[in-house]
């Protein structure tokens, strides 16, 4: 199997760590934000990193990000940590092809490294494809997971689509006309996101979610996150009169859902927009909810220090972070 893998050694005495990007990514996700895209290659990952509201030179703009900002493998990297992580080949695909490719890259790691021990870190559907695999294979090298805003019970997004056409009248009664290609090509893309069998895959009842319930091993130690901020990305419009609007998803979405029907990953204090709090809870797990939204949590500082301490095997009972 041909992988594009990434590989780093690193400190002899320090364990080496697998990370596993989501639905819809790339390698970069973990390296390089920048050069990671999504919404079929309309917009990098950085959108949903923007949180500044900077004065806007363009007609439409998603904002800034913070130039400190860095990702868990430049973290790990720093601190020692040999690392693999790869691009999957289909990010969109069954989740069966991951797992393949987990266990391929796994292969490569133990040949590289061998007799290490071995964390892996998943962040969305990366820590499922964790997850079914260590329930598939008796893997006595692997000594923690770490799963951020992962889905362990189901998420119900793939029925958000339906509301994203109504939700895209709304921003465009205030956008400027010559933005409004790039808004219908941006919804566009993220309903068949949204519609693709992968995240079908990812429902509270599928097959798959029901197949993930059984229990780790004891001796895995578990460590999870969970995402409490829905403001998954803004855009900010420059008007004929000079001033900005500034719309956040899903504030545009909620618009445009019945009223009462706002559901836990849209809402403020349950969720990231993308999976609620309560179901990236690992079960067994020592687990940690952040005022983030579904990307950022994976380039928080609070949350790579608390990673830091579990791959150091340093986390205490007690320990405040």
């Amino acid at each position: 199997m041909k992988l594009s893998l990434k590989l780093h050694r690193g400190k002899p005495d320090l364990p080496v760590v697998v990370l596993i990007h989501g639905l819809g990514m790339n390698n970069y996700f973990w390296v390089d934000p920048e050069k990671c895209f999504v919404l079929g290659g309309l917009a990098p990952l950085t959108i949903f990193l923007a949180d500044r509201l900077d004065s806007v030179g363009n007609t439409i703009s998603f904002g800034s990000v913070d130039p400190q900002i860095q990702g868990l493998w430049s973290c790990l990297k720093t601190c020692g940590f040999s690392l693999a992580s790869w691009t999957q080949s289909q990010p969109l695909g069954p989740i069966q092809y991951a797992i393949a490719e987990l266990k391929a890259t796994l292969d490569r790691v133990r040949k590289t490294w061998p007799n290490k021990a071995i964390y892996i870190i998943g962040h969305s559907r990366g820590g499922l494809i964790a997850r079914r695999f260590l329930l598939e294979e008796n893997a006595g090298d692997i000594v923690g997971l770490v799963t951020i805003c992962s889905p362990h019970s189901g998420t119900g997004m793939a029925k958000f689509s339906r509301y994203l056409k109504p939700a895209g009248i709304l921003v465009e009664k205030i956008i400027p006309r010559k933005s409004k290609v790039t808004l219908t090509k941006a919804l566009n893309r993220l309903s068949t996101f949204l519609q693709s069998p992968a995240i079908a895959e990812l429902e509270p009842e599928s097959e798959f979610i029901v197949s993930i319930q059984k229990k780790l091993s004891g001796k895995l130690r578990k460590l999870s996150f969970g995402g409490t901020s829905p403001a998954l990305f803004q855009i900010i419009a420059r008007l004929p009169s000079g001033n900005h609007k500034v719309v956040k998803f899903p504030d545009l979405l909620a618009r445009a859902l019945p009223a009462g029907h706002l559901p836990r990953e849209l809402t403020p204090g349950l969720g990231d927009a993308l999976v609620s709090a309560e179901s990236a809870e690992l079960a067994g797990s020592r687990h940690y909810n952040f005022p983030d939204n579904h990307v950022k949590a994976a380039y928080d500082n609070k949350i790579h220090d608390i990673i830091l301490d579990f791959v150091s095997e340093r986390l205490r009972a007690g320990k405040e972070y």
